[in-house]
């Protein structure tokens, strides 16, 4: 039996294919550029929504000076709603598409340099590989990245519908000195205990089902059918990714909340810092630095991936070998 691969062995082994191959890291960087020349002016765009946003929420809830920043100012809805709506399409359009394109030739290219017999590939050999790979399944990725975007959306929601939920709980209570009741210290204890439980279980979750989803984008870009040599797709892609993650459930949790804890953790600092307020120009070279650490570990993310995928595709293969022939076996014996 083959070896189960760990975290670190699997992010060393994708640390050492960008490494060892200067055509491949090259590639990559060129394919990560245009999202990461986008990503500075969605950053920015968010990072204004999501401030505006919890002004608002605060003001209409409430809330006073236990959750405002210092040099807060009335809001509206109609300086909060064109903010939302440009965001939203930003993310649905224009980041959906570059995302899926940079996603897609990432698999390709990793791919071809993984299984390659060659210790270096030249650049223009790694090009027309991974394009052969790409002409025939962007369709297929595209329908899958769809089910993807409605899956993930929906547990955002369930993110954004908690912590609503908890602001609007704790405006019921409006005069803070309240808080110096034991029952009233205890009740806003168990509402956070409740609610912060629920943030806890859909992260976990989300980590959980987010390598899931990405596997089975990588299985819509590499995986065939045997019949008419055509790509997997949808919901056939997913169930498929499923099954090759069985088994590899708690690595592949870790992998991925490792990635979500590095994403949130890089873009804290700006949104506490508000960079899109900052009008001398150290707002977007901040958010410059952390986009470009993102699409690092973008690019190292789905190198990871594609070595997962090679790594429990070469088990389920080799359980299925092991099943035929104990079933020869054994009618051979009768």
């Amino acid at each position: 039996m083959i070896e189960k691969l760990s975290v670190m062995e699997l992010l060393k082994r994708a640390a050492k294919l960008l490494f060892s191959n200067i055509s491949l890291a090259s590639f990559l960087f060129l394919c990560s550029l245009p999202l990461f020349c986008f990503l500075i002016f969605f950053e920015l765009s968010l990072q204004t929504t999501i401030s505006l946003t919890y002004q608002f929420l605060s003001q209409e809830l409430d809330l006073g000076r236990y959750f405002f920043l210092q040099d807060h100012k009335d809001l509206s809805e109609n300086d909060l709603i064109p903010w939302l709506i440009q965001t939203s399409l930003l993310y649905f359009l224009p980041y959906t598409l570059l995302d899926l394109f940079t996603t897609t030739m990432i698999v390709a290219a990793s791919s071809v340099a993984y299984t390659s017999e060659e210790e270096s590939l030249v650049m223009l050999c790694l090009v027309r590989r991974s394009a052969k790979i790409c002409q025939n399944r962007l369709v297929g990725c595209l329908i899958t990245s769809l089910y993807v975007l409605f899956l993930s959306t929906s547990v955002f929601l369930g993110f954004f519908s908690d912590s609503v939920n908890y602001l609007f709980v704790v405006s019921l209570s409006r005069d803070y000195e309240s808080f110096h009741n034991l029952a009233a210290v205890l009740f806003h204890a168990v509402v956070a205990l409740i609610h912060g439980t629920v943030f806890i279980v859909l992260a976990v979750k989300f980590g959980n089902w987010s390598l899931g989803w990405n596997m089975g984008l990588v299985v819509s870009v590499l995986e065939e059918e045997e019949e008419d040599g055509k790509g997997i797709y949808g919901a056939n892609a997913l169930s498929l990714s499923y099954w090759y993650g069985r088994g590899h459930e708690k690595r592949d949790l870790l992998m991925m909340l490792m990635f979500l804890v590095l994403a949130l953790e890089t873009r804290m600092p700006c949104l506490y810092s508000r960079c899109s307020e900052r009008s001398s120009g150290k707002g977007v070279l901040y958010t410059g630095l952390y986009v470009g650490l993102i699409c690092v570990g973008n690019v190292v993310k789905w190198v990871a991936c594609v070595v997962s995928y090679y790594d429990c595709r070469a088990r389920v293969l080799e359980k299925k070998d092991d099943v035929e022939i104990g079933s020869k076996a054994k009618a051979f014996a009768t």
